[in-house]
């Protein structure tokens, strides 16, 4: 195939020597996504209805099937850039991406555009290489079924496929860098929705796009297609979503002009009508998880933040006129428990808030708060950690505690202090994997009133801890990952030592039942983590360390 005139679309899916065969396996939503978008007339009833779908004049059933579908006018017009929110297993990359891709590559005249020994590349980008690898296999086998678009394919890799017409189609993943020097006609963004969208990130959704543009001017006729299910309230799909087609949703008086050359598509994974898809597995799918239904089959956009306590199970934890707690058992009260006192800090050296909490696991009421201490630095005036540690000697004397468990700021340092004042201190992983199961630990203790407060009332260390509590966000990042921590500007150091300290109570420190004595027979477990812990102590601290409390 030689020539590098533009072949309209409609033609090149009219034409059985080109993409007809593709097009037509294609569902009647699959085609219009690609017909509206290429400015073609919408050949059938079917297809009408199916862009009323696309631009929401429509009602959904339970399942996302489309209902009292009302007409909604289309002009046909050819767009530049493409959002379409479509539910998962709606054929997205397989069909859409693959033909969108194919004919970009072959039929749409970029060549002419291209100076003499530049490199032309259209990006199939996903946020994942090994994901962006996989979907070249959808365009190898468009183009395949085509009797002339097959023979334009030159060198068929792993990491790409070489035209004849000197552009090639590259896997590559959401990077600033990749996308830089070359020249970029088309690129096709796959499950862009998941990828980075906050500004600190490395490679924000934003800044991909934004590298890419500058790689596209020179091209009359570049376009650039996202397709996704969504993820949270933020990023790009969800601004192009909220957006509409050329700003058709933006209130009255808000520029439209980013959008005027922009369709934007929204679509359950039923109006999708993907033949391999029936209503039996979607209930089934509704059935099994409603939450994970809702957002990747009816595309309903999930709070990016969410606060990460109820405000009523957290007011019930607290212990009305209790400031802090003597230690069991007190003299005099043979029936009090007799519990294993952990302790934790969040450690600060410099101008932040240093934390302890001292806490123990009950029986019958679950983790109990004992006493809490927060040490904020003077105006200009940093802490000196060694005095903090000082003044927490007597409070861990008082509960009978050697050991203090810490995340693993500063660790060494740490240690080598309280090494001098004969304590030690245990480092705790508390990275973002480790933080969402210690404080979905103390959730679960939250939910099941299995957590005991201080009264915020007695206790300004503990209206501090309550405070940041209430305050505590659990934000959806993209790519999926959960952040859990205190709105920008604000501390969570509070809120850090009681999760932390309630874990190691939960799961390191069994609670002896109620009224047995110390020397009633220890189980296997208390027996061998007694073991693991004096061990461990001895070969980092030496083995004097526990004698100073006996």
């Amino acid at each position: 195939m030689s020539g590098s005139l533009r072949v309209p679309f409609e033609e090149a899916v009219s034409e059985k020597l080109l993409l007809k065969k593709r097009f037509d396996e294609l569902s009647i939503p699959q085609q219009t996504i690609l017909l509206a978008f290429y400015g073609c007339p919408l050949p059938t009833e079917e297809h009408k209805l199916a862009w009323a779908v696309f631009q929401e004049s429509c009602d959904y059933d339970e399942l996302g099937y489309p209902l009292n579908v009302r007409p909604f006018p289309y002009v046909p017009r050819e767009y530049r850039q493409l959002y379409a929110c479509c539910g998962r297993r709606g054929g997205k990359t397989d069909t859409i991406g693959a033909t969108l891709l194919a004919y970009e590559a072959t039929l749409a005249g970029h060549q002419e555009y291209i100076r003499p020994g530049q490199e032309c590349f259209l990006y199939g980008i996903a946020h994942r290489l090994d994901n962006a690898k996989a979907n070249m296999a959808f365009v190898r086998a468009t183009l395949e079924s085509s009797p002339l678009l097959s023979k334009e394919i030159g060198t068929v890799t792993a990491e790409s496929i070489r035209l004849k017409n000197g552009l090639t189609i590259l896997p590559s993943t959401a990077n600033l860098r990749a996308q830089r020097g070359f020249a970029v006609p088309g690129l096709y963004m796959d499950e862009i929705g998941f990828w980075y969208s906050d500004p600190d990130a490395a490679n924000p959704d934003t800044e991909v796009v934004r590298a890419v543009a500058y790689s596209q001017l020179q091209f009359p006729h570049w376009t650039r297609v996202a397709i996704s299910s969504p993820w949270t309230k933020e990023g790009l799909l969800w601004k192009y979503r909220m957006a509409g087609t050329m700003g058709c949703r933006l209130p009255a008086g808000v520029s439209r002009t980013e959008f005027e050359d922009t369709l934007v598509v929204f679509a359950t994974t039923a109006a999708m009508q993907n033949p391999r898809i029936t209503r039996k597995a979607l209930a089934q799918l509704k059935s099994e998880d409603p939450d994970a239904f809702s957002r990747e089959s009816l595309c309903v956009f999930p709070d990016a933040i969410s606060g990460f306590f109820a405000a009523n199970a957290l007011f019930a934890c607290v212990e009305r006129g209790v400031g802090e707690r003597p230690k069991l058992p007190r003299e005099g009260h043979p029936e009090d428990s007799k519990p294993h006192y952990v302790c934790a800090i969040d450690p600060a050296f410099r101008f932040d808030s240093f934390a302890f909490c001292v806490a123990h696991r009950d029986a019958v009421k679950g983790v109990i708060v004992d006493a809490v201490r927060r040490w904020t630095p003077l105006r200009n005036q940093a802490l000196n950690p060694r005095a903090v540690l000082a003044e927490m000697i007597p409070i861990l004397r008082y509960y009978g505690i050697n050991s203090i468990y810490s995340d693993q700021y500063h660790l060494e340092s740490l240690q080598q202090l309280a090494l001098d004042l004969g304590i030690s201190i245990e480092g705790v992983d508390f990275t973002s994997k480790s933080k969402s199961k210690i404080y979905g630990n103390l959730q679960q203790l939250v939910n099941q009133n299995n957590l005991v407060l201080l009264d915020p009332d007695r206790s300004e260390p503990a209206r501090f801890m309550l405070e940041e509590l209430l305050r505590l966000e659990r934000r959806i990042l993209s790519g999926g990952t959960i952040s859990i921590a205190a709105p920008e500007g604000r501390h969570d150091d509070m809120a850090a030592v009681l999760a932390l300290a309630a874990f190691q109570a939960t799961w390191l420190m069994p609670e002896l039942p109620h009224n047995q004595e110390f020397n009633a027979p220890r189980t296997v477990f208390e027996e061998c983590m007694d073991q693991i812990n004096r061990k461990r102590a001895e070969r980092e601290y030496g083995s004097s360390i526990f004698s100073n409390w006996d």
